[in-house]
Formats: C-alpha cells, structure tokens, sequence
C-alpha cells in the first residue's frame, strides 16, 4: 500500500503527531507492505495535532484516492479514546485501501 503523510503546522498539538505516525506504521507493517509516497497513493493520512486540524486537503486529494484524518482526539471526525487511536487509525487506513484488518 501506498501512504502519503501529511502534518500540520504543530501550532497547538494536543497529541504527540509523529509518536502517533510511528505506532500506525509498525502496525500497518504487520498487516501489509507500506511505502510511504509523495503522490499517487492508495491512502493520505492528514495529522493534525489538534481538532481544528487546519490543514488544506484540497492539494492532498490530488495525491491520494482515500484520506483518513486525524485531528487531536478525532479520527475521521469522531471522538476516539486515546489508547484506542492507533488501533483505529491503522484500521481506517487499512480499510480504505482496500484491505481488512485482522
């Protein structure tokens, strides 16, 4: 699978982004091959740092056929637990690239 990654400004992040991007990979890498791309990916993974997640998606959707937003405590808009938020950011992803998770 192909993965673009894209962060927000870290203005006000109320989690800590790249820890949170790390754990997605090494999950994701048990599950399926992962490279990450600057264009023409399956999945973009937006990472904001806080729910305002101010970061122009316009641009992105160019690159990726599916997004999975994560915005401070949000994954795909709704609430996620802290300690749950990996899980379902690897999830999201899997899913919308097409494969399921175990």
């Amino acid at each position: 699978m192909k993965l673009l990654i894209k962060y927000c400004g870290g203005c006000n992040p109320s989690i800590n982004r790249k820890e949170l991007v790390n754990e997605v990979l090494n999950l994701l890498r048990l599950h399926t091959f992962v490279e990450v791309t600057t264009e023409n990916a399956d999945v973009g993974l937006i990472v904001g740092g806080c729910s305002v997640c101010c970061i122009n998606i316009d641009n992105i959707k160019d690159q990726a056929s599916e997004l999975v937003v994560v915005g401070g405590s949000l994954v795909d808009y709704a609430k996620v637990p802290p300690d749950q938020q990996t899980v379902k950011v690897m999830q999201q992803v899997l899913e919308k690239g097409g494969q399921r998770s175990c």
